[in-house]
């Protein structure tokens, strides 16, 4: 593999609008510092190519970075193997290079390691490993692995079911910020879950929290509370608001019930023409579904 500097300056000034400013200033350095042996500046560097596309070299600089004994440089060389970037996919190669990591105390290579057990990817399942590895990520903060350690608590996967542990589990990755939890921890309120009273206002909060990072389901169950006044007042505007966003995420339904809103006039001007646009927005992404 060749890493000329000429083909850096062209691919630098190529790609000069999705990187930032300080990528560009340090971006020669890095490139020096990376010759240089400097194994930051090695990663610092696949990093740069990965966004240039250049796969072949963002693997050739991690796989130097990783013989080195870095741990992020083989956690990422772990990802191109998985997905198949600059190298053949291959999950076997991937798994080996998220234990070595994982072992080295590396959180998110703990969570796919485990990931990988629980799904059977280049490995037997193993449920007894994947637990063992999301609760090592689970310590490190990694709200994917405390989502995870939710579900197999609540459905008993390779372990006792355990709703307190589920609970616990699904609450610290939602209040870590994970959307995923925030909409489970939003269901469980709503159908009062896991031995949890119902509470419709901690419901919606946590909806409301996911809805910020454009969580479509619980986009559309904000419009679906408002629209039937389910623990709230009844506020088709506000229904409204939530469908359209729900909608231009994709939400099929969301379309019907925009529809059914400005049919019934609830807390709208009855609109027929806009509910008949709505239902033709809702077929046309039906026909274009079932085409593809």
């Amino acid at each position: 593999m060749v890493d000329k500097q000429d083909k850096f300056e062209e691919l630098l000034l190529r790609f000069q609008h999705l990187l930032t400013v300080e990528q560009l200033i340090q971006a020669r350095d890095i490139y020096r510092l990376a010759h240089e042996k400097n194994v930051e500046a090695m990663i610092e560097l696949a990093y740069l190519y990965k966004i240039m596309e250049e796969y072949s070299l963002v693997v050739y600089w991690l796989q130097k970075a990783g013989k080195a004994g870095n741990s992020e440089a083989l956690y990422q060389l772990a990802n191109c193997y998985y997905e198949g970037l600059g190298v053949e996919e291959d999950v076997k190669m991937a798994f080996q290079l998220y234990k070595k990591t994982a072992k080295k105390g590396h959180p998110d290579a703990q969570n796919n390691l485990a990931d990988m057990y629980l799904n059977g990817e280049g490995v037997p399942v193993n449920y007894k490993e994947a637990l063992k590895w999301f609760k090592e990520a689970a310590k490190q903060d990694v709200v994917e692995a405390m989502f995870t350690l939710g579900i197999m608590y609540e459905q008993g996967i390779g372990i006792n079911k355990d709703e307190d542990k589920a609970f616990h589990y699904y609450l610290k990755s939602a209040q870590g910020g994970y959307e995923d939890a925030q909409y489970r921890m939003g269901s469980i309120y709503l159908d009062g879950l896991l031995g949890v009273e119902k509470n419709i206002s901690k419901a919606v909060e946590w909806f409301e929290k996911a809805a910020e990072s454009h969580h479509i389901d619980s986009i559309y169950n904000l419009g679906y509370l408002y629209e039937n006044g389910i623990g709230v007042e009844r506020n088709g505007k506000k229904a409204l608001y939530y469908y359209k966003r729900a909608s231009l995420l994709g939400d099929y339904q969301a379309k019907l019930n925009i529809a059914h809103i400005y049919e019934n006039g609830i807390d709208v001007e009855v609109d027929k023409k806009a509910a008949s646009r709505w239902r033709e927005l809702a077929r046309q992404q039906m026909e274009n579904e079932y085409v593809q």
